[in-house]
């Protein structure tokens, strides 16, 4: 990949915010990249695992058993507790259409970041989780009132 590239994820991935392209390059380097085919599994709810993803391109479904939950786009990351807990999938990942990846495993993450590195991939990653909770409070309470009336 180009530099220009790396400087556009650093800026564009909520889970590379912050760090320098060169921090981007060494995690790029030492990761690995997947395509997935429409309507393949990429894990499923109720396994363990211990990697995180991001969508470089394409879509992502993530389904509480047939319910979808929501759809992620390029730029999105998502299996994020993984790499806190060693907690069963929350839903299953599904491809919605031919999508590319980034695969972000524990052992690369423990083995290949720096400490500035590592710790602004964490503040990132509860950021994301911070938002996505305020998100799903809001719906709740919006919930709540509309059954109330």
């Amino acid at each position: 990949m180009s530099v220009e590239k790396y400087i556009e994820l650093s800026k564009r991935v909520p889970l590379f915010r912050g760090l320098s392209p060169d921090d981007v390059a060494k995690i790029f380097a030492k990761g690995m990249t997947m395509d997935v085919e429409k309507g393949n599994a990429i894990f499923y709810q109720g396994t363990t695992g211990n990697q995180m993803y991001v969508v470089l391109g394409g879509t992502v479904a993530l389904y509480d058993g047939k319910k979808l939950l929501t759809t992620l786009r390029a730029g999105d990351m998502f299996g994020e507790m993984a790499l806190i807990n060693s907690e069963p999938r929350s839903a299953t990942a599904m491809a919605a259409e031919h999508c590319r990846l980034f695969v972000l495993t524990e052992t690369t993450f423990q083995k290949l970041m720096t400490k500035h590195a590592a710790i602004k991939i964490l503040l990132n990653i509860i950021g994301t989780m911070s938002k996505r909770l305020r998100e799903m409070n809001a719906k709740l309470v919006k919930a709540t009132e509309e059954s109330a009336q």
